[in-house]
């Protein structure tokens, strides 16, 4: 392995790719609580446990599809569940959960960002909405290289904002996590499991296209290996982290019916306005930072079916105001909403779509491609 490979094979260069998948993952759901609250805490204690599970199940099934691309030079998720389906046709099916599930989490990160320029700037909420959809299409039409330098660069901010907020918000919860647990209604254990775990880990396959497009930047399977481990590391840590901290809020936060924006009410009710600013903040750039990946996919995606005639910078954006228009609809819908029943039933299509596919035909055909190409970079 030559200086150039091994450097493209490092722990740095697969941070780098992990943080495409971190950035797409923090989004508002996960950033307001909500989505945690949702399908970890209501369960009780066993939020800390599932989050560690559904990001180490998704991680694998990331490294698989990830090799399975670069074993074939594939660069794009299109081509490369083209390659994974018995059929290049049932490539459909993943088409399917994508655009669903984009247009869901940008709908959530562009009300939620809209929002906050209203409660900060003042703006009204349609210029509001302009001006965010305005940033989001000037940064998701640059290319990946720029995608993966704010994802690297938000990501690095967030995982220490979340640290320090999980510090605060254990320092001052109203509940010891022995309390908070016996105060906590549990529900049905295979039920929690089932939600918690698999149908979690299959919504989030929509982070697997920029992961695709990202790991282009490593060589061989060692940085791909190394790029899952370590977003599987950053995403669960995370997940239980917020978990466990909203745990001992939580009995609080349902009695004040604060659940759609959870980690606000512990900001706002710990009164440290310091707090309340660098999460917002922080809110921001999770809304922001998922939109960008996303968005990105989608233009990349879908701009060249656009007449050629038209510039590729048009193409581009007026794919990327089409998309975020649609997105800007479907927010009506409100952020509870989308996250419990359109993220949920997303979850439900893709353990059958994606994760089964990928864990059975992506290990047989990566098994079948390494013994007829022994010189290809798997080492």
């Amino acid at each position: 392995m030559n200086e150039n490979t091994a450097l493209k094979s490092s722990w740095a260069a697969a941070f780098t790719v992990a943080s495409v998948w971190f950035g797409t993952h923090v989004g508002g759901g996960f950033a307001t609580g909500n989505q945690v609250i949702s399908y970890f805490v209501q369960y009780g204690i066993t939020a800390v446990i599932w989050p560690l599970l559904s990001m180490g199940l998704l991680a694998y099934v990331m490294y698989v599809i990830a090799r399975f691309a670069r074993l074939r030079g594939l660069t794009n998720y299109k081509d490369t569940f083209c390659e994974l389906y018995p059929n290049p046709k049932m490539e459909i099916l993943f088409e399917i959960f994508y655009v669903v599930i984009i247009l869901a989490a940008v709908a959530a990160a562009v009300s939620g960002a809209a929002n906050l320029v209203v409660k900060y700037l003042g703006l009204p909420y349609v210029v509001s909405c302009l001006v965010v959809i305005a940033m989001l299409v000037v940064l998701s039409i640059f290319g990946i290289k720029l995608i993966i330098a704010v994802s690297t660069f938000l990501s690095a901010a967030i995982l220490v904002i979340v640290a320090a907020m999980f510090i605060v918000g254990m320092t001052n919860a109203p509940l010891s996590v022995g309390d908070a647990v016996a105060a906590t209604p549990v529900n049905h254990a295979g039920w929690a499991f089932f939600r918690g775990v698999p149908v979690y880990a299959a919504f989030q396959c929509v982070s697997i296209p920029s992961f695709i497009a990202a790991s282009t930047t490593v060589t061989n399977n060692k940085g791909v290996k190394k790029a899952a481990i370590l977003g599987g590391v950053m995403n669960g840590v995370a997940l239980a982290a917020s978990a466990l901290m909203l745990i001992c809020w939580y009995p609080s936060i349902a009695e004040a019916g604060e659940l759609t924006l959870p980690n606000l009410f512990v900001c706002t009710s710990v009164g440290w306005t310091w707090l309340t600013a660098i999460y917002s903040l922080l809110l921001f750039c999770a809304f922001v930072s998922t939109s960008v990946t996303l968005v990105f996919s989608l233009i990349d995606r879908f701009h060249g079916k656009l007449p050629e005639s038209i510039p590729t910078p048009a193409r581009k954006v007026a794919v990327g105001v089409v998309v975020i228009a649609l997105c800007f609809a479907v927010s009506l819908l409100g952020l509870s909403t989308i996250i419990s029943k359109v993220y949920g039933y997303c979850g439900y299509y893709g353990i059958v779509v994606i994760i089964i596919p990928v864990l059975i035909w992506g290990n047989i055909k990566n098994k079948q491609w390494v013994a007829e190409h022994p010189n290809c970079l798997d080492d």
